[in-house]
């Protein structure tokens, strides 16, 4: 066996080296690539999530909700639709006309005009009732079901 040989079969066995040394680099960049995709969906996706936590708490602060805040809220959840499965994107949508609901109501009783509202009598009582489930139905069945529609997206899994 002569050195010309060996040189020979190195010189051989060292191209299907480098395909395999490349293609495990490929690989992991592959992984660090789909890793990285994964984190940020989940940042979008929280940040969604935030808005609807913030959209909640202001509500439970004022008591009621405001135009201003029900825009505020849809401007901030713009991008679920594509971020999301139909169900939240509905859900979105759910919690923003309830919201606008609210404030349509809250307007009746206290215009942000400065005009009297309703005076009291049947009508203010009924609006006072309406807004009165539609705050709860926000503090109590609306949390509960963003929790649901919104967990099998934020899960974190190890």
């Amino acid at each position: 066996m002569d050195i010309k040989s060996i040189i020979e079969g190195l010189s051989a066995g060292l191209t299907p080296l480098i395909a395999v040394v490349m293609t495990y680099i490929a690989y992991q960049q592959w992984r660090t690539n789909r890793g990285r995709l994964t984190h940020e969906l989940y940042d979008r996706r929280l940040a969604v999530f935030k808005a609807v936590k913030v959209f909640y708490g202001e509500m439970g602060d004022a008591g009621t909700a405001k135009y201003g805040m029900a825009m505020k809220f849809y401007a901030a959840t713009a991008e679920a639709e594509f971020l999301f499965a139909d169900e939240v994107r509905e859900h979105i949508e759910e919690l923003y006309k309830k919201g606008m609901s609210l404030a349509s109501l809250h307007e009746k009783m206290y215009p942000s005009s400065g005009e009297p509202g309703l005076p009291v009598g049947e009508e203010r009582s009924r609006v006072i009732e309406e807004h009165s489930k539609l705050l709860l139905w926000f503090q109590q069945d609306g949390i509960t079901e963003t929790r649901k529609r919104f967990r099998k997206y934020l899960a974190v899994s190890a």
